[in-house]
């Protein structure tokens, strides 16, 4: 899957993302300013173009997880997931209360306003470790069951102590922990 990682907060931005061969979209609010009301019109942008749309999120908010969901989004990166009080609350915020979670239900973009079925299918929620911290607990963050793993790699340098170089030993080490645990 490829798809294109979008900081600039403009809906017409993603409109020429999703003008490409490419698979999709990533809107990153960790490094982007999107304020609610431009992130919502650049998921609808990218789903009524027919590409993929995730959106990164600096941590497990439940207000902007609901509301990036209930837009209709293909999924949500988790930045900097750490301990497993992260990753029950992603999954409280996430997950309908049948799948272990408490989100809610209305009629939304997401259901088309209640047209469309209420649950199409449920959203692919991602854990990305980017900390040496995230490594010591990756056994724990594996529990919480995700849909995928991301390894964030220039944070995850830095908090080792070597920014941007990926040819550390600690780094490669790091690295194999990882793909010891997630295959």
């Amino acid at each position: 899957m490829k798809l294109a990682w979008q900081q600039i907060p403009s809906p017409v931005v993603s409109e020429l993302l999703c003008n490409t061969t490419l698979d999709g979209v990533v809107i990153d609010t960790e490094h982007g300013f999107f304020n609610n009301e431009t992130l919502f019109s650049c998921i609808q942008v990218i789903d009524t173009c027919g590409k993929l749309c995730y959106v990164r999120l600096t941590e497990p908010n439940k207000t902007l997880a609901r509301a990036c969901l209930d837009a209709g989004v293909d999924g949500i990166i988790f930045s900097t997931v750490e301990t497993a009080e992260q990753c029950k609350k992603i999954n409280e915020i996430c997950k309908f209360p049948r799948y272990g979670g408490r989100r809610g239900l209305g009629l939304v973009r997401q259901n088309k306003w209640g047209i469309g079925p209420l649950v199409a299918h449920p959203p692919r929620i991602i854990a990305q470790i980017e900390t040496k911290r995230g490594i010591d607990n990756i056994e724990e963050i594996c529990s919480h069951d995700f849909d995928y793993y991301m390894i964030g790699p220039y944070d995850l340098s830095a908090s080792l102590g070597d920014p941007g170089n990926f040819e550390s030993e600690e780094y490669k080490n790091a690295l194999s922990e990882v793909t010891q645990i997630i295959p």
